[in-house]
């Protein structure tokens, strides 16, 4: 054949193409790629936490304590705090107690799956918040009704998914952090309980939709 044929030329450069695309698909899944993806999934709950940790410093500092973002129950003046409430906290142990299971809890699902994290922190956030507004008996603010989603979560997906994975973090969590879940009761007056539960239901309900979506789909596959 003709090397200065077109239809020879056309057939060489396809054939450089698919070669480019084989030897290139590799590097997708190469180790400094995946190592990348776990230091930015280990910073992603610090990004996040940098949002409240600088309201409460520029409130402690400047406004003594008062700018807080609160959801007030069914008053149009409190549908803000569904957006904005959990970046609000009374004083820097508030904002501590939640910040330290939040890191924790979001570890363990971003192992599992980033885009699981994003539903379920969505879900908790916003969710959350909405049903806070809806049925809540007071005013209330804080990162703790999200806490409790991705604990619910937790505690739930790996009953829900049966994967040795999953239910070794579900394990985990329940033998580590199982106390959390006194959480959901009236204890004390000071401490929103039915933030804490709703979050919890909502945390569980998510796990059980995730998970038996992802079930379905492994049979499917």
């Amino acid at each position: 054949m003709n090397e200065s044929d077109p239809k020879f030329q056309a057939k060489l450069r396809q054939l450089e193409v698919e070669l480019q695309g084989k030897t290139a698909a590799p590097a997708k899944d190469s180790p400094q790629k995946h190592r990348g993806q776990i230091r930015h999934n280990l910073a992603i709950p610090f990004y996040l936490l940098a949002i409240p940790w600088g309201q409460q410093f520029i409130d402690q500092i400047i406004f003594a304590g008062r700018w807080n973002f609160v959801i007030i129950p069914r008053q149009i003046s409190g549908l803000p705090g569904i957006f904005l409430s959990a970046f609000s906290h009374a004083n820097f142990a508030h904002l501590i107690a939640n910040s330290i299971p939040f890191i924790i809890f979001s570890w363990l699902i971003l192992f599992q799956s980033r885009k699981n994290y994003g539903i379920t922190l969505g879900i908790g956030w916003l969710g959350g918040g909405l049903l806070c507004w809806l049925l809540g008996p007071t005013p209330v603010h804080g990162l703790s009704g999200v806490v409790y989603t991705l604990f619910g979560y937790l505690l739930w997906i790996g009953w829900q998914e049966k994967r040795l994975v999953s239910l070794a973090i579900s394990l985990f969590v329940l033998i580590n952090y199982g106390g959390l879940v006194w959480g959901v009761l009236p204890q004390e007056p000071q401490v929103a309980w039915w933030g804490h539960l709703i979050g919890f239901a909502l945390g569980i309900g998510t796990a059980y939709y995730l998970g038996k979506k992802s079930t379905q789909s492994a049979v499917k596959e």
